[in-house]
């Protein structure tokens, strides 16, 4: 599969470009590789839009538009949000069914070549729409985001509903998504709760892919501060986690690094821990997750191959070791023997 043509600014300047013969961790496509100035981290490379307009049947609302809502924009405000939290109307936010699966693709699928799927699933009690922001982001960039939610949030039967919507709406004639969805290059992405199902799915997942389709791959995961019930050990797929300086409901010394990323000896593992980010900081507007960029960066190492997101995790340089950005970033032993 051929690298898709992706036109992203830079808040540096492109000094060169060169092609990438072969592919990296995950069999991704040659891709063109940006040469990174010194300093620039994955926040100002990769906190941005791609070219793809975003569609979605997902309609939102600010949260404060009622009282279980009113209770989530304050509580994100008290941990140091910037923006207002937006909600759908899925119980308790309102009125709609509490169980549901909504999903995000590229308004010009149908002119693509076919796109990775994320499954994502956010945290405990919240809403569905608080990820809208991220969801676009990513969607923008190619991918087919599905969250699957009920409003528990924390267990595998949700990443197994969101891949059930995925596969059907890839096999559906009458969906846009018909054989547009590249199951084999299928992403697990979850904050707080729904990164503890993200793991619990990592570790459940792989081995039964193939009865699920035929073409079904998990390449990677991505855990977002998340939940203690999940076990490294039982990882078997490359895992970024993503912890917050200022995140006293998932501390970065606590289980995230105890049980989880400190046992995962079975695939390579990368944790970052961002200054200034809190628990809640993903559900903030654009620019204002500080992370973002860095979770931009690993989707993009993982499904597209890219070269230039590929320099912040593998090789004796890596940039994410330097980036200002966190106050500390590690990778196991399997990372380390990665090459680009």
């Amino acid at each position: 599969m051929k690298r898709r043509n992706t036109l992203r600014p830079r808040a540096f300047a492109v000094v060169s470009a060169v092609a990438v013969a072969g592919s990296l961790l995950i069999g991704g496509s040659p891709a063109v590789a940006d040469e990174i100035d010194s300093g620039a981290t994955a926040q100002s490379v990769f906190d941005n839009l791609g070219p793809h307009a975003v569609a979605t049947p997902t309609v939102t609302n600010p949260c404060q538009e009622s009282v279980v809502g009113m209770i989530a924009h304050i509580t994100v405000h008290l941990f140091g949000n910037r923006d207002d939290a937006q909600c759908t109307q899925a119980f308790p936010y309102g009125l709609q069914s509490p169980i549901g699966v909504n999903t995000y693709y590229p308004a010009d699928i149908a002119d693509m070549d076919n796109a990775p799927v994320i499954l994502f699933e956010g945290g405990i009690l919240s809403n569905p729409g608080n990820y809208d922001t991220l969801a676009r982001q990513w969607t923008s960039h190619g991918f087919v985001v599905v969250m699957a939610y009920d409003f528990f949030n924390s267990t595998p039967d949700m990443p197994a509903l969101g891949l059930a919507v995925a596969v059907t709406q890839n096999r559906d004639p009458n969906s846009p998504l018909f054989n547009k969805i590249d199951l084999s290059r299928t992403v697990l992405a979850g904050h707080s709760g729904g990164g503890q199902a993200t793991l619990q799915a990592a570790a459940l997942f792989p081995p039964l892919a193939g009865a699920v389709d035929p073409k079904l791959r998990i390449i990677g995961a991505l855990a977002i501060e998340p939940g203690p019930l999940a076990i490294g050990a039982a990882i078997g797929v490359p895992t970024l986690f993503l912890t917050g300086y200022n995140d006293f409901v998932v501390p970065d010394f606590a289980w995230v690094r105890w049980w989880e990323y400190n046992l995962t000896f079975n695939a390579p593992a990368w944790i970052a821990n961002a200054r200034g980010v809190s628990h809640f900081s993903p559900v903030d507007g654009p620019g204002a997750y500080l992370s973002s960029g860095t979770a931009m960066a690993w989707l993009e190492y993982l499904a597209f191959g890219d070269d230039t997101a590929a320099q912040f995790f593998v090789g004796p340089d890596w940039k994410l070791k330097d980036d200002k950005t966190y106050f500390s970033v590690e990778r196991n032993a399997l990372a380390n023997g990665l090459a680009r």
